[in-house]
């Protein structure tokens, strides 16, 4: 946890270090604001049996407009990221019953509810406003809620198999804090009103784990950690 605190301070450092750079060129210091929504495309990354599933996010930004080219933008929402994972439980392994409940298959979606932090620098090197800005910096998202939706498929009085779905609160099972990097494109356009219109695309990629030591065996000499990335497409206003 040291080695990634060091690394995120570096990276506002440089991230700072650059806009006060820009900034002794030519400063505007405008102040702006908005909201925005939209669809997020998330997946927990694994070697095994992990997959992707869709989600929503809304929230607010704002930024600084250091000079033309350079601004700082930091935003707050709600963000649901997450994915779906396979695994396997086989309990008679070792010496365990052989019924439904210590042999199945689980086939589980889940969603983490997350609220999402990331502070970026906006570049605007076009002066058109048709073309993009671009925007990197890293992230901080803090989980309130994880939930799970699941099947589980297992063989029940010889050769009758089943299958019993339902959902759980598994908030204990994830990491409360994950850190990671960000990148995006930002289309602002103009209206004939007093606001643009904002549309955005991003990718956000988990650094730290979401979950650790995960085995889709069941099995605690098979383990890795399991990370959260997603793909955001967003539309909003800004004043």
């Amino acid at each position: 946890m040291k080695l990634v605190q060091v690394v995120y301070a570096k990276a506002f450092l440089m991230l700072f270090g650059v806009s006060y750079a820009f900034a002794q060129e030519e400063a505007s210091n405008t102040i702006e604001y908005g909201f925005k929504a939209g669809a997020v495309m998330s997946e927990l990354s694994s070697s095994y049996h992990t997959g992707s599933r869709l989600g929503f996010t809304a929230g607010a930004f704002g930024s600084y407009q250091i000079n033309d080219m350079l601004a700082v933008q930091a935003e707050v929402a709600y963000f649901q990221s997450g994915g779906t994972y396979l695994q396997f439980k086989d309990e008679s392994r070792f010496g365990g019953s052989s019924d439904f409940f210590n042999n199945h298959v689980k086939d589980a979606s889940v969603t983490l509810h997350n609220i999402y932090v990331p502070v970026q620098a906006r570049f605007a090197p076009f002066s058109n406003p048709a073309f993009p800005k671009f925007l990197i910096g890293p992230y901080m998202s803090y989980n309130i809620a994880a939930t799970e939706s699941y099947q589980k498929t297992g063989q029940l009085n010889g050769n009758v198999f089943v299958t019993a779905a339902g959902e759980d609160v598994v908030s204990d099972q994830y990491k409360n804090f994950q850190f990671g990097a960000v990148a995006g494109l930002q289309f602002d356009i103009p209206t004939e009103g007093n606001f643009d219109l904002v549309i955005g695309a991003a990718y956000q990629y988990g650094i730290t784990p979401v979950k650790e030591s995960f085995s889709y065996i069941d099995f605690v000499e098979v383990t890795e950690d399991v990370t959260a990335n997603a793909f955001s497409f967003t539309v909003g206003v800004k004043f």
